[in-house]
């Protein structure tokens, strides 16, 4: 096991093309780190200089103690496991599970014992002896696992390991993979577009946006304070609701115009975002999680609440999401498209922003369940607001 950091490094093609920008990120030995963005965001680039299939253009990439940027792969005594699982099919589980170390002349008995160790680890036991063409696409992805771990490697590196799998497949193995890392303790770097993934198996996570790390933190910190508008519009499932407030104020206090709704800035939220009263008659955008949103009864005066007619209701069991219609005009910046990576949905935010409106999400228990085309009366916990500077995009910290 051992440490792995990258030191300012830099990857930059022949072309011009900058696809990872002056990274520094430290992971402690033993640690489990997540790296996500969009697609094309340099996160695959940046494990593949570790593995050293990629040229570092600039920076150094340390192992432990030791800089390995003039390393082969098989010097840095790295594994990694692909989205592909890449396995070879005419051998069996064990054979392909135990090839690294026969090619690495491990003696025969010392082969079978760590492919034993690996196999009862993974639940792969009774599968030895098949070949990969008679296994489920979960089994190969855990075969793919297990000759990473039966090399006892300083560093695992898995790109996308999950991607090819259902989506029930991909719950069950994200549990493994977190309980596999942690029993072994082996420091990991994983890839992932998918930020659920990201939010529910790593010690950190470090977003990257066009090959520059934006912000690295536990996942609950990540998602609770948003260093910028890109991660705040990124790390989320549904995404936090971003739109264009005014930061208004009198004797009682600074509060904060969305459209037709005004909010009083409680202290908890000031105390997250100190510059909110620096921005007082501005523009700034703010977000506002799905979670936080209520059914107000009599106590929340009418100009606190929105009046919202549903557009959309989705009944997921436990809970149910609302989408409804506000009368505020959504953020359109370079961070936020970077954040919606599908391109129509961007469209069509650009279309209503014209309008001067855009549709919220908000999630709700099932027990009063709106019908489509009602219009109902909705509320935010205003001490979860988050606020950001419209040009640069930074929280307003």
């Amino acid at each position: 096991m051992a440490k792995l950091q990258f030191d300012h490094v830099w990857k930059r093609y022949p072309d011009g093309t900058e696809a990872v920008k002056d990274l520094t990120l430290d992971i402690a030995d033993g640690e489990f780190v997540i790296l996500v963005g969009p697609s094309g965001c340099g996160k695959s680039t940046a494990l593949r200089m570790v593995a050293g299939l990629e040229e570092i253009s600039e920076g150094k990439m340390i192992i432990g103690d030791q800089v390995v940027n003039d390393l082969t792969p098989k010097e840095r005594d790295i594994a990694m496991v692909f989205q592909s699982y890449a396995l070879y099919p005419h051998m069996t589980v064990a054979d392909n599970m135990g090839f690294a170390l026969k090619l690495a002349k491990a003696p025969k008995d010392e082969i079978a014992r760590r492919v034993k160790e690996a196999a009862e680890m993974l639940g792969l036991t009774e599968y030895l002896d098949r070949k990969p063409k008679a296994l489920s696409g979960g089994q190969r992805q855990r075969v793919a696992m297990g000759r990473a771990i039966v090399r006892e490697p300083k560093v695992f590196l898995m790109d996308e390991p999950l991607s090819n799998l259902d989506a029930k497949l991909r719950v069950a193995m994200r549990a493994q993979i977190a309980q596999l890392q942690n029993r072994l303790g082996v420091t990991t770097l994983y890839v992932t577009h998918d930020q659920v993934e990201a939010m529910t198996m790593g010690d950190r996570v470090a977003v990257l946006k066009r090959g520059a790390l934006q912000q690295v933190d536990s996942p609950q910190r990540l998602y609770d304070n948003p260093d910028n508008l890109f991660v705040a519009g990124f790390i989320g499932s549904p995404a936090m609701n971003l739109a264009e407030a005014t930061i208004e104020g009198d004797g009682g206090g600074p509060k904060v115009t969305i459209g037709s709704t005004t909010l009083a800035i409680p202290d908890a939220a000031l105390d997250h975002y100190g510059r909110v009263p620096d921005y007082m008659g501005k523009k700034v955008a703010v977000g506002l999680r799905p979670e936080h949103f209520f059914r107000p009864d009599g106590s929340v005066p009418d100009g606190q609440r929105m009046r919202a007619p549903v557009r959309l209701v989705e009944a997921l069991g436990s809970e149910i999401l609302v989408h409804f219609d506000v009368d505020a005009r959504p953020v359109i910046t370079e961070h936020t498209r970077e954040a919606i990576e599908d391109t129509e949905a961007f469209a069509e935010l650009e279309r209503t922003a014209e309008a001067g409106s855009q549709q919220f999400t908000a999630r709700f228990d099932p027990g009063a369940r709106p019908q489509v085309d009602d219009t109902i009366d909705v509320a935010f916990r205003a001490e979860y607001l988050h606020f950001f500077d419209l040009e640069t995009g930074q929280a307003l910290r």
